[in-house]
């Protein structure tokens, strides 16, 4: 039968192997001719557009760190994820199956090299890719015997890199707008970790690029506050002289007030009046709110949001919960990006060493659940009527087994003193009552329904569920009436309720007994 796929109006469509495995969409063919993408260099220009409106290359994002604001979010970014204990590397299995033993000693050998290697270092280095658009980690490799190991994985700065047509990354040094020839990077050599990178722009979404313009705004802005504070910070002196004073008396006047603002001094013709002026707030508060706006600019860039970095007046506490949802989701956004990584560089390390067919080791940020969460769900399941085994505390919240003990379960008895308490699996009357009824409505059910035990089943869960003789009588009216004929649903509903009310006897006694 020819390759091809049936359309949805019942026509055949063929195709061809050699149509599906070329690439059809490519900037040759889209008309982005390669010469003109970078000139001579021969790389992809950059494509973000705030470095291009600015004319910059991505050498100047390094300069931004130094901004305060920017340090701070960008270290709290990092340590959401630096400080996370749940990291681990595991062999690598099927999902659901246990590792093979070449996977296990695979394993067992990375986590050897890895001894050598600063784990948080190379971690850290991950995590500037959400900065600076993407991260370069060069594999250092050391063949000994039959074993290639790795020896270092070092971040290398993001600078020296850029992507030719292909979205290769190619090797261009720190001159890299002057390189003229780059260079290929070897297989094996290097894993790139890149944030949101896209066919049109490999680079990847820098963040710090966003913060460019705030960060200059804050720069002339601090210059020009300086230059207020000190010119208007201290407090203006401002003297009176007398009405009859002459010009010369007047010059006198002022240079003796110059020097009081120097030596808190002056000496002042009789009748004159002096007076210190402050400047207005309103000026410097200006300055102030235009500064903090580029603050929160930069945080939430960087952040997402702003009140997990710095606090803004009066705030709710559900406002700030969601600020620290958001801060939770970029962490668990970056952990996804760090295990990436780290799985690249495992599968790297598997295919040099063992080939293809062993499964390389697996990371993985193993969290672990929420026990508040659990508690909660435990207690609408238990409101819910459902009652818990001794397993469910054991192995869902860890709990050791002379921890606790369950509602209907007896206390242990107390060493050298009589057990008084009763059995744990004692039925009480009220069970009793509830099983007397279950039986005497099966037992009334006519013999074509009773050999269905689905439906059987489905009664008894009726009863058991009815918290009213009107529901009682309302759900087996429901479920007998495609069955039985008119009369004989009456004579069998007459037949229930009456049980029923047995049960709601036997029910109140058993509740009397227990108060007693």
């Amino acid at each position: 039968m020819a390759d091809g796929l049936f359309m949805p109006d019942g026509t055949f469509q063929p195709f061809s192997g050699a149509e599906l495995s070329t690439e059809l969409a490519t900037r040759q063919s889209a008309g982005v001719f390669f010469g003109e993408l970078d000139g001579w260099l021969n790389t992809l220009p950059d494509p973000d557009p705030v470095l291009r409106k600015r004319g910059d290359d991505a050498v100047i994002l390094r300069e931004l760190s130094a901004d305060d604001q920017v340090t701070t979010a960008m270290l709290s970014r990092k340590n959401r994820v630096l400080n996370c204990p749940h990291f681990s590397i595991r062999a690598g299995a099927p999902e659901g199956e246990t590792p093979t033993p070449e996977a296990e000693e695979l394993h067992r050998r990375f986590m050897r090299d890895l001894e050598r290697a600063n784990l948080r270092t190379v971690i850290t280095g991950m995590l500037d890719a959400p900065f600076f658009g993407f991260t370069p980690l060069e594999l250092v490799w050391r063949f000994d015997g039959d074993w290639w190991h790795v020896v270092d994985i070092v971040a290398k700065p993001y600078h020296w890199f850029r992507f030719d047509s292909r979205n290769n990354p190619v090797f261009v040094g720190e001159y890299g707008l002057f390189c003229a020839d780059p260079r290929p990077l070897p297989a094996g050599k290097f894993v790139f970790v890149t944030h949101h990178a896209t066919y049109d722009n490999p680079y990847g979404l820098r963040l710090l690029s966003r913060c460019l313009w705030p960060v200059s705004f804050k720069r002339g802005g601090l210059s020009f506050y300086a230059r207020f504070v000190e010119r208007h910070g201290m407090p203006w002196v401002v003297g009176e002289a007398p009405a009859k004073a002459t010009a010369l008396e007047k010059q006198d006047m002022a240079r003796g007030l110059s020097r009081m603002v120097q030596d808190a001094v002056a000496v002042i013709p009789y009748g004159a009046n002096v007076k210190l002026e402050g400047a207005g707030q309103t000026q410097g508060a200006l300055h102030e709110s235009f500064l903090a706006r580029q603050d929160r600019a930069i945080s939430k860039v960087l952040m997402g949001q702003t009140l997990t970095v710095e606090m803004e007046g009066k705030n709710s506490q559900a406002a700030a919960q969601t600020h620290a949802d958001v801060a939770d989701d970029l962490a668990d956004a970056d952990k996804a990006m760090v295990t990436d990584a780290w799985n690249e560089i495992a599968w790297l390390y598997a295919q040099v060493n063992a080939g293809p067919g062993v499964f390389a080791p697996l990371a993985e940020y193993d969290e672990p659940e929420d026990l508040n969460v659990q508690a909660d769900l435990g207690k609408k399941i238990r409101e819910m009527g459902a009652k818990f085994t001794r397993e469910y505390f054991t192995g869902r919240f860890g709990l050791k087994p002379e921890e606790f003990t369950l509602e209907d379960e007896a206390m242990p008895p107390m060493e050298g003193n009589a057990d008084f308490s009763a059995p744990a699996d004692r039925e009480t009357l009220a069970d009793k009552a509830q099983k007397n009824l279950d039986a005497a409505i099966k037992k009334m059910l006519p013999d074509a329904l009773k050999s269905s035990r689905e439906f059987v089943t489905e009664v008894e869960n009726a009863v058991r569920e009815a918290k009213s003789f009107d529901e009682l009588e309302e759900a087996l009216a429901e479920l007998l009436a495609p069955s039985m004929q008119p009369d004989a649903l009456e004579s069998f509903l007459a037949g229930a309720m009456t049980a029923a009310a047995g049960h709601g006897a036997a029910s109140v006694q058993a509740e009397a007994d227990e108060d007693a």
